[in-house]
């Protein structure tokens, strides 16, 4: 444990206290936009409307202050985020797509609003209750669940009955040990969903919630009060990904598996230490590695790069497949964060990032194939016009819920001005 404290001390000297903090999957963002939707497919969120750039102050939970009595309370309550079911990954992968193809997909999202006749929050609560298995029957065959209306879900304690009453057990965030998400309220299991506000005017691309060997089963997302403008919640089917995926793409991309890099560190000085770089570069790696495997709880691989010229230390997950079989249902999907996780496809959505705080700093994320080979920029392309086409917006009000089944469903957010309180709870 001494020898661990000595290499920590190292590396906090050498790159900064808040690095070691910065090994988890990003949420890229970006995007000028305006939709005032209620529900529409989008090809990406609708140009036309200049969000104001002044410069945004985040919040005081956005850097961690009073945080931690909140994740203590999350910790006794929850376990932590399930391992990924990766089930086959041999698959023929044009025959699984052959066979989405040919079904008939339900239609996506499917909404629930509520019943007229219920009024007050024990009448909602035991609506959960009592249709529980068809709410649930229902987000296993569409994907992906739309609740509005109803007031028992305006508060984070009412949001929690809700769920409590559909029978679902809550999970720690997959980023729960490296504090990537802030707690809204540890008692009730919940956690916010991208509301930054120096990351309002970025687009969040489209992804399952996953740390590689960790994956939530479902989630639910709530809203507590909708942004002024923008913020709407997007979803994808994983099932219509694959569906309208080029075959030729789609065999390079499953036949070489995908690797992402969840954040990577500044080490220009390296280029500095003239001959003593060879010697210190597999060092610092060591140190880092040491470093992220007693902060993590997620696989990571260490490698160095190089990016617009500087050198760089990156975090790679390990290889994973683009498609899966469902876990529970069997049907193919669609399961891959490249929408999200491709820095050229962020970089053209968002051009220049302004600067953020905390251990987002160091979020910067990108997609390769497995063997670290680059994905070509057609292949990029394709993937994000099918992700666009398929997308839907959800523009949610104050108490709407939207369960989505994570191994199909990917989710994102649009840009917003304003204050956004949206949160999710996570579920095994």
């Amino acid at each position: 444990l001494s020898r661990r404290k000595m290499m920590k001390k190292i590396f906090l000297v050498l790159v900064g206290s808040n690095a070691a903090l910065a090994f988890l999957p990003a949420a890229p963002m970006g995007l000028h936009a305006k939709s005032s939707v209620q529900m529409a497919r989008a090809g990406r969120a609708p140009l036309g409307l200049r969000m104001q750039q002044a410069t945004a102050v985040d919040r005081d939970q956005d850097n961690g202050v009073g945080q931690a009595s909140m994740r203590k309370d999350a910790e006794s309550l929850m376990q932590p985020c399930p391992l990924t079911k990766w089930g086959n990954t041999k698959m023929d992968v044009l025959s699984a797509q052959k066979q989405v193809q040919d079904m008939e997909l339900p239609a996506y999202p499917l909404e629930v609003p509520k019943p007229e006749s219920i009024a007050d929050f024990d009448a909602q609560e035991t609506y959960f209750r009592e249709n529980k298995e068809q709410i649930l029957s229902d987000l296993s065959k569409h994907g992906a669940v739309v609740v509005r209306g109803f007031d028992l879900c305006k508060t984070p304690e009412g949001f929690e009955r809700m769920w409590k009453a559909l029978g679902m057990e809550a999970c720690l965030d997959p980023l729960h040990s490296v504090a990537g998400r802030p707690v809204v309220s540890g008692k009730s299991a919940v956690y916010e969903a991208v509301n930054k506000p120096s990351r309002s005017k970025f687009y969040v691309g489209m992804h399952n919630e996953m740390v590689g060997k960790r994956t939530v089963r479902r989630a639910a997302f709530v809203c507590f009060k909708a942004a002024e403008v923008g913020g709407e919640f997007i979803i994808t089917d994983g099932m219509r990904m694959l569906k309208d995926m080029k075959s030729d793409v789609l065999t390079r991309l499953y036949q070489k598996n995908i690797r992402f890099s969840s954040a990577e560190l500044p080490m220009s000085f390296m280029d500095k230490t003239g001959p003593l770089q060879p010697l210190l570069e597999p060092i610092l790696k060591s140190v880092l590695g040491v470093v992220v495997d007693m902060k993590v709880d997620f696989e990571v691989e260490m490698f160095w790069n190089r990016v617009n010229g500087e050198r760089v230390i990156q975090a790679h997950a390990p290889p994973q497949p683009p498609v899966i079989e469902h876990p529970d249902t069997g049907l193919p999907t669609w399961f891959c964060n490249i929408h999200s996780h491709s820095a050229m496809l962020r970089d053209e959505r968002d051009g220049v990032l302004p600067e953020t705080t905390g251990a987002s700093k160091l979020n910067k994320s990108d997609v390769f194939f497995g063997d670290g080979t680059i994905i070509s920029r057609e292949d990029l392309k394709h993937v994000d016009e099918v992700t666009k086409k398929n997308q839907v917006l959800v523009a949610m009000k104050e108490g709407d819920v939207v369960l989505v089944d994570n191994y199909r469903t990917m989710h994102g957010r649009n840009i917003f001005e304003g204050t956004r309180k949206h949160a999710v709870t996570w579920f095994k």
